[in-house]
């Protein structure tokens, strides 16, 4: 076989003018994407209205130059130019039909501008796009609700709280308790039944002031799903306590260390029990366990366990000073449930090292309600060493003491410059109930 050339006459015009076709329609494409680009660009970073609404005219067919116009023109609050933003988020949205955002804008702007009925479709239409993003079923839910649609509107509510607990399931609960008049079945029922919600509730409902809706709320959680809600129910402990609560503070407190009432309780916190007199458990910082030892630190103080010197078990509370000048010192403490209106007594060693100050330290319970009034208070430690030396100090509680504090301070010193130096140790704590007040 040859290699066979073939050749075409050119010389015809018309043969000349379809070299040219593909070439126009290279530039016809180029001018197109060219616009396209510098409308788009021009739509994303410039902010000026009528640079944007230049862009607009250069790429008609880009959904961001007439999302970009609708935004600026959404922001006069002025009701001709809500009027045009409609317009321009209606175009966007029908040029990019399946973005979510577009519709989620052009339901809150219909909304703003009082078209409700076109709000809800266009808000439909984001959450059918976008199922899982809170933003739509929070728009859609207040529609529904200002519409007096209730029920409607709590289930998408809700959707918005699963999706965005921290921003919207506290404004949930607010619309739920103002909406439905603080009717706890309704706002339960609004709410929905998951028990990240209901303990959610609970801590809102001590906002509200109302501890025994909150505590009951808690307590109707089984308990594999308050051990779940572990965070939340430590916030209610703590926020109980605050309120001045202990008893209600206690109940949840033995929810979370699994002592329900009724089930085989285990070692923890019961009313009128001090825990770890003998300090055979580790004590931790102020505010970690409410109801046990709570040791804070201090300077020119240590304070720890001490596993060499002991009254009885394993350890006790060791407490070195080496303080040059005056010390304010409160930083051993623990509450207790108690009843109200009974005899107690509080007994406990102590022993001390080369103790040396004007003022030493005391025991006191007092009233964790008010913490001026002492119940009881012992004699400051003398100074100078001694052997262990037991100590007994018996206080009744008054009509409306939930709990008491057991704690070591130092009273005021007299002198301007009042050092502390020395050891102490304590050991064997033991709070007896004594019966009741005469």
């Amino acid at each position: 076989m040859s290699d066979q050339i073939t050749a075409i006459e050119m010389r015809a015009a018309w043969r000349r003018g379809l070299l040219l076709v593909p070439l126009l329609a290279a530039l016809v494409c180029l001018w197109y994407v060219t616009r396209w680009c510098l409308g788009d660009t021009m739509a994303e970073w410039l902010s000026d209205a009528n640079t944007v609404r230049a862009a607009t005219r250069l790429a008609p067919a880009d959904p961001q130059a007439h999302y970009k116009l609708a935004r600026l023109a959404e922001r006069s609050f002025e009701p001709a130019q809500l009027a045009i933003a409609v317009k321009e988020y209606e175009q966007a949205a029908a040029l990019s039909p399946h973005d979510y955002r577009l519709w989620f804008e052009l339901g809150r702007a219909r909304g703003f501008a009082g078209d409700d009925a076109g709000s809800e479709r266009a808000l439909r239409r984001a959450v059918e796009f976008a199922p899982n993003y809170p933003e739509p079923h929070w728009y859609l839910g207040n529609l529904l609700l200002r519409a007096g649609r209730t029920d409607e509107a709590f289930a998408e509510l809700r959707h918005a709280s699963e999706g965005d607990a921290l921003k919207f399931r506290p404004q949930m609960f607010d619309l739920a308790w103002h909406v439905l008049r603080a009717d706890m079945p309704a706002v339960l029922a609004a709410i929905g039944d998951a028990a990240e919600t209901r303990a959610g509730l609970a801590t809102y409902l001590l906002k509200q002031q109302r501890p025994d809706d909150a505590l009951r709320l808690w307590s109707a959680l089984p308990a594999a799903q308050q051990q779940e809600q572990r965070a939340t129910g430590e916030l209610m402990v703590q926020t109980l306590i605050g309120m001045k609560h202990y008893r209600a503070a206690l109940a949840v407190q033995r929810d979370l260390l699994g002592q329900r009432e009724g089930a085989q309780r285990g070692p923890g916190p019961e009313v009128g029990q001090l825990l770890n007199g003998g300090f055979e458990a580790p004590v931790g910082p102020a505010g970690k366990s409410w109801y046990d030892w709570q040791v804070a630190p201090v300077a020119q103080a240590q304070l720890n366990l001490d596993e060499r010197v002991k009254h009885e078990g394993a350890r006790s509370l060791r407490l070195v000073f080496n303080a040059a000048s005056a010390l304010d010192f409160h930083h051993v403490s623990q509450f207790v449930v108690v009843e109200p209106q009974q005899r107690y007594s509080l007994s406990y060693f102590v022993r001390t090292e080369e103790l040396n100050s004007a003022s030493t330290l005391l025991t006191q319970v007092v009233d964790a309600a008010d913490q001026a009034r002492v119940l009881a208070a012992s004699a400051p430690l003398a100074a100078g060493s001694s052997d262990w030396r037991a100590a007994t100090l018996e206080f009744t509680t008054g009509a409306q003491t939930e709990a008491i504090i057991v704690r070591l301070v130092r009273p005021p010193c007299a002198q301007i410059l009042c050092p502390l130096l020395g050891k102490v140790w304590y050991d064997d704590f033991n709070l007896q109930h004594a019966g009741r007040a005469h």
